[in-house]
């Protein structure tokens, strides 16, 4: 491995949210941070190299999108996923919570409902709803201890809908959607002519033998009824740097949706540091990639097996993708709010609660794996004394 992963790095009053932040949302600043999304690691050495060399220019104006930085992508999704891009389809935003909003505003209007699977990424109901949309529930199923898409719930919920955020691979559950499920989705949004906006930022944190299929490769017709989103952010650990890709084959639906982007929003002009770092991580981010994957998998290796010797009454759900798999703590027989407490006033851990993530989240807690592997010692350590004071 050519990355030291173990190697601790000092992140407070560094502005991050995970630190800096966590007295806001939790009431004090003394507790593990294992939440928010992003890794206590440091980028790709050529993506530091990259920056650098950008500010050493002392002019920081508005940027366009260089074509290179198009084909880096176009060339990452071939090589990882079998999409073959056209760089054509593609638009920058700031984020994909940006992207979802520009498409909520260009395709749906006030008062539509607009299609979920909780537990999921919470800020997609917040975001509906500040939008003056509906949000309409199709919930997971959770049996031994693995979600599936409940597909008779959302045939029916489907009817109603104009538009399905679909989350692929899915946040929090860790699932990697096979084609049979995948299909099963389109199946029933051609049938009731709905746009997927298919966030797809996870697509690179997937764990053999699991493969991410991109929603719009599946067939011409999801080619041409999907927005899919993607980013360098959670693959290289740079999502303060506010970089997203947006694929759009079907060319009105593109030129509506860039429209809004620019003239609703603007929000068409990338960051400089982000622009030079994305497309950097994409050309030679590769080596430290596939360490960084190496290293996640022996962290949820070793956190599925503490947990089933030192504390076995909290269940690490086993996620097929992404770092930021659930705990199932059920067995414990606490409400979401005596969770919420345990964790972090017995615990002494900062995780993010289950029910925050919708109807089906409530017994659930998020844990971030992607930090030093004595962070997980120290949780498991700290949770195992919890547990046994409830004795």
């Amino acid at each position: 491995m050519r990355v030291d992963f173990n190697q601790p790095i000092q992140r407070k009053n560094t502005f991050c949210t995970k630190y800096d932040g966590m007295a806001a949302s939790f009431g004090r600043d003394d507790l593990l941070p294992l939440w928010i999304a992003d890794m206590d690691f440091p980028v790709p050495d050529e993506v530091t190299q990259a920056i650098a060399r950008r500010i050493s220019h002392p002019v920081y104006g508005y940027n366009v999108v260089p074509a290179a930085y198009y084909d880096a992508f176009a060339a990452w999704q071939e090589k990882h996923h079998g999409w073959t891009v056209e760089t054509g389809w593609l638009c920058h935003t700031p984020g994909v919570l940006t992207a979802l909003s520009a498409a909520i505003l260009a395709f749906t209007k006030e008062g539509d409902e607009i299609l979920i699977q909780p537990p999921v990424y919470f800020p997609f109901r917040s975001t509906i709803e500040a939008l003056g949309r509906k949000v309409l529930n199709s919930q997971l199923q959770y049996e031994d201890g693995k979600f599936s898409i409940h597909l008779k719930d959302l045939k029916e919920k489907a009817k109603r809908a104009r538009m399905l955020v679909f989350c692929s691979p899915h946040n929090p559950s860790g699932r990697v959607w096979n084609r049979e499920e995948l299909e099963q989705v389109e199946g029933i949004c051609r049938k009731h002519d709905l746009l997927v906006f298919s966030d797809e930022i996870h697509s690179d944190i997937v764990y053999a033998p699991n493969k991410h299929i991109v929603f719009a490769s599946l067939s011409p017709w999801s080619r041409e009824h999907s927005i899919v989103a993607m980013a360098p952010s959670k693959t290289f650990n740079i999502a303060g740097l506010e970089m997203s890709v947006v694929a759009i084959p079907n060319r009105q639906l593109r030129e509506d949706y860039q429209y809004l982007l620019r003239y609703g929003l603007h929000a068409a002009n990338p960051n400089t540091c982000g622009l030079a770092a994305a497309q950097a991580a994409y050309e030679y981010g590769e080596p430290w990639y596939r360490d960084l994957l190496s290293y996640l998998e022996g962290n949820l290796d070793y956190l599925d097996r503490a947990l089933r010797e030192q504390a076995p009454q909290v269940r690490l759900v086993r996620p097929q993708a992404t770092y930021i798999p659930l705990l199932d703590m059920g067995a414990l027989g606490m409400d979401s709010a005596a969770l919420k407490d345990f964790m972090a006033n017995q615990v002494g851990a900062a995780l993010n609660a289950g029910d925050t993530f919708g109807p089906g989240g409530e017994q659930f807690m998020r844990i971030n794996v992607a930090t030093q592997r004595e962070n997980l010692e120290q949780f498991v350590s700290r949770l195992r004394l919890a547990l046994e004071r409830l004795v």
